[in-house]
This record gives structure tokens, C-alpha cells and sequence, in this order.
């Protein structure tokens, strides 16, 4: 019985992590998706933010919010494909990530709409809109992408805020 229990969570361990993972880097690869999805979020509120508050954004900073999160957008979806193929045989990892990439491409879809928007004449409403849209999708997609990281048992990384802080403190004697 203990060797069956052994050899079963010998197997789930290596399916979900490989030795090398350290050295190849790929034991960030899920730190990084999380890490463009985040930023993706950040330019689309930003954006949305300035929209709500003026009838027109300015051209350039539109652009320049929307092709940011555009790469964004890009990058999490290269390193999703990353992800993909390292957790093919893991059933519910593939879920996970089916569902992340249905709504990838419709936040893609709606940055789409909204570099289109930018270029025309950075209308607050029409921008707003697309932002609105766009960060509904990435924000489902993040989420997911929460339950992937929880189903794989990968740790969310420790903000060094208050790794430092711990650090510093004083030690009780």
C-alpha cells in the first residue's frame, strides 16, 4: 500500500514539475503570464480612466496605451502556448487554459477595436467602451489563470515589500 501511495505521488509530481525546471526557466513561465495579464489590465484601466473623465483622450497617449497593451496581450498569450504544451497531459490544466485563451482572444478582439478607435479621434465614449470590454475578458482570463496556478500548486510569489519587511523586523528575544 505505502509503495502505491509513493509511486502515485511520484507520478503527480512529475507531472506537473519537471527537474529542470529551475534551470530552464521554466518554473517562472507561469509567474510571467500573470505578470503580462496584470499589466495588460493596468494600461486597458488606465485608459479607461482617462475616458471617463475627458470627452477626448489625447491621440498619442490612447495610442500608446493601446499598443502597450496590446504587447501585453501578445506576450501573454506566447507564454500561455508555453504553458500549454509543458501541461498537455494535465486534463484539468487544459481546461483551465481553454478557458484562459477563449478569453484572451476576446479581450484580443476588443484591443482590436480599440487601436482602431485610437487612430480615429480618441473618442472618450468609444474608448471607454473598448476599454471596458477588453478588461472584462482579461480580468476572467486572470482569474483563471489564478485557478491554474492553484491547480498546478504553484505558489504566488511573495511581494518583496513584505519579504523586506520581514526581514528588518526585529527578532524577539
Amino acid at each position: 500500500l505505502v509503495s502505491v501511495v509513493m509511486l502515485t505521488s511520484l507520478a503527480e509530481a512529475q507531472n506537473n514539475f519537471r527537474a529542470d525546471r529551475k534551470v530552464t526557466g521554466d518554473v517562472y513561465r507561469p509567474y510571467t503570464a500573470r505578470t503580462y495579464s496584470r499589466h495588460a489590465i493596468n494600461h486597458g484601466q488606465i485608459l479607461h480612466h482617462y475616458s471617463q473623465h475627458d470627452q477626448s483622450v489625447p491621440k498619442e497617449t490612447a495610442e500608446e496605451h493601446a499598443s502597450e497593451a496590446r504587447r501585453n496581450i501578445t506576450a501573454f498569450g506566447k507564454e500561455l502556448a508555453k504553458l500549454e504544451a509543458e501541461f498537455k497531459n494535465d486534463a484539468e490544466a487544459m481546461k483551465l487554459i481553454k478557458s484562459i485563451r477563449s478569453h484572451h482572444q476576446q479581450a484580443s478582439e476588443h484591443c482590436t477595436m480599440l487601436e482602431e478607435c485610437c487612430k480615429d479621434n480618441a473618442d472618450g465614449k468609444r474608448i471607454a467602451s473598448c476599454c471596458a470590454d477588453m478588461v472584462k475578458h482579461l480580468r476572467a482570463a486572470d482569474e483563471a489563470h489564478e485557478q491554474l496556478l492553484k491547480h498546478l500548486k504553484i505558489p504566488v510569489p511573495t511581494p518583496a515589500a513584505k519579504k523586506e519587511e520581514a526581514n528588518t523586523k526585529p527578532k524577539k528575544s
